[in-house]
């Protein structure tokens, strides 16, 4: 007679959540560390051992990555966050902001930045 036994389930911390699904998000969007380090005030190095897990993050980074991606906290701490559902956000987040926009002048596309119509190819 064999016996099945069930492997234990594994649960992520909700910092290490947090972690993986940031890197997912920043990944996706062709963000930099470097960038997120200088946007919640912390030396590269400091936020490099923060990604590793090494340290804890508190309340007020996690805030402020989450609007560096452009989320709200409770998408970062969403354990069943896959990359599908993430372009999904991104997605929505670029539909309801307008994405970038486009102007037609003379015929041609332009974009805009900064105030101003550049041409686009």
């Amino acid at each position: 007679m064999s016996t099945v036994t069930a492997l234990p389930k594994v649960v992520a911390s909700p910092q290490d959540t947090a972690i993986m699904n940031l890197n997912m998000l920043m990944q996706l969007e062709g963000r930099y560390r470097k960038d997120l380090a200088e946007y919640i005030g912390r030396f590269p190095q400091a936020l490099s051992r923060m990604m590793l897990g090494k340290s804890n993050w508190p309340l007020n980074d996690i805030v402020k990555a989450a609007e560096f991606v452009g989320v709200s906290v409770d998408v970062l701490l969403d354990p069943t966050l896959t990359p599908a559902k993430a372009l999904a956000i991104i997605g929505e987040r670029h539909n309801d902001e307008g994405g970038l926009q486009v102007a037609v002048n003379n015929g041609y596309r332009c974009l805009r930045s900064s105030g101003d119509f550049t041409l686009a190819a």
